[in-house]
């Protein structure tokens, strides 16, 4: 550590150091979004879980209290015991006895006169069984495990964030990927914070949820209510586990528990993102090919290209419209997915015309390929929402219909 501390004297290095929590931020950060924005394998999970793993392990340590400071351990009362015997001993030489005698009664006086305990076991004194973590850290010690807590937490926030943002697909579901934002953000002016158990704790519960929720579907293959009744159980779990062995006041459990309720009571509101289902393409097309997911799409404008503008459809004969998406899954994922389509009326609401719903299959790093259609569907503007059966929407899609021939053609596109 002399050595660590030698390098933060440097004053080139002092003005760097400043910059390091950024640094490590929006490094961590991208590469999130660089390699788990595009695919999760089981490097990601493992490196994740131990993150989550390390943030157990600090929490659990800064949960120790000394628990009876006034406590006897049973080392401490042999110890004693031991001197005892050898006063004893001492004192056997009666021309010592009386020196001995007067000189343990003067320290005694002295040692309570000054709020010291004397070299005698009260009769009342309180054993306690050695615990490890029955003790108080120094303020050194404490400082190190609240930076490693906040480096453990950093690394789930950034990823989560990342993970929750992709299976991000409506507004509700999106406040969830805001907040998540917000507090990675906020991590990094947390450490002197995690240093309490309390807000270590609450963090962890919710970190821990969230996790859990993201990584059980790749282990079960399934997701819905009851995986994520279950991630929530075990996070509030754990930390009911640390504050057992803490012997902490039942008002420590409050934060998590509230966070668990809330964390409930959004997922059956549809604003808990259902990952890990991610949408990685849409088209809306005509004349699709189901062999190899190819069609027929209007040849984008510049502001359609730059996505300023909604995508059109410019068909005639009344042929059928296409909507065709790509969805990540992991391996051997079964679940069920709705299209759901809306037109817009006279008064510019949309209003649910179909609800299509298809299984999936996990597999493809490039997604498990579905589609729907309507047959002649009237001109006007739509909305097509993919959503988890009865849950939160993963993404959606405005377009156009118009019924006549488009003045630039079409481009024949497929999904990859």
């Amino acid at each position: 550590m002399e050595f660590v501390d030698k390098i933060r004297e440097n004053p080139a290095f002092k003005k760097i150091e400043k910059f390091i929590p950024a640094i490590a931020f929006l490094g961590g950060f991208g590469w999130d979004s660089f390699t788990l924005g595009q695919k999760v394998d089981n490097l990601d999970l493992l490196t994740l879980f131990a993150y989550y793993m390390g943030a157990l392990i600090l929490v659990t340590l800064l949960s120790a209290k000394l628990e009876h400071p006034e406590g006897w351990t049973q080392e401490r009362i042999a110890q004693l015991k031991q001197q005892q015997a050898e006063r004893e001993k001492i004192q056997s030489n009666s021309k010592l006895k009386t020196v001995v005698n007067q000189a343990n009664s003067k320290l005694n006086f002295i040692a309570k006169k000054v709020g010291l305990d004397s070299n005698e076991i009260p009769e009342n004194a309180i054993v306690i069984q050695h615990r490890f973590l029955d003790r108080t850290w120094s303020d050194l010690w404490r400082q190190r495990f609240a930076w490693a807590v906040q480096f453990c937490f950093g690394g789930l926030f950034s990823a989560l964030v990342v993970c929750y943002f992709k299976s991000s697909g409506s507004f509700a579901s999106f406040l969830l990927v805001i907040l998540l934002a917000i507090l990675l953000v906020g991590n990094e002016f947390l450490q002197k914070k995690y240093e309490s158990f309390a807000v270590s704790l609450a963090f962890f519960c919710l970190l821990g949820t969230m996790f859990l929720n993201f990584a059980i579907p790749h282990l079960v293959h399934h997701i819905g209510f009851i995986w994520f009744l279950l991630s929530t159980l075990i996070s509030f779990g754990l930390c009911a586990f640390i504050w057992k062995i803490s012997h902490r006041p039942k008002s420590i459990l409050v934060a998590p528990g509230i966070i668990s309720a809330v964390l409930i009571l959004a997922y059956i509101l549809n604003w808990v993102p259902p990952v890990p289902l991610v949408v990685q393409q849409k088209i809306i097309c005509q004349n699709f090919n189901k062999k190899n997911y190819s069609c027929d799409v209007d040849s984008p404008t510049f502001l359609q290209k730059m996505g300023l503008k909604s995508p059109s459809v410019h068909r005639e004969n009344s042929k059928a419209v296409y909507f065709a998406v790509s969805i990540y899954a992991p391996a051997k994922l079964e679940t069920e997915v709705s299209h759901l389509w809306y037109r817009q009326d006279d008064s510019g609401n949309y209003q649910l015309t179909d609800n299509i719903p298809t299984a999936i299959n996990g597999g493809r790093l490039e997604g498990y390929r579905l589609y729907s259609y309507k047959r002649n569907p009237p001109a006007g503007k739509y909305l097509v929402e993919v959503a988890y059966k009865g849950g939160a929407v993963i993404g959606s899609s405005k377009f156009e219909i118009f019924d006549s021939a488009s003045e630039k053609g079409f481009v024949r596109d497929s999904l990859r």
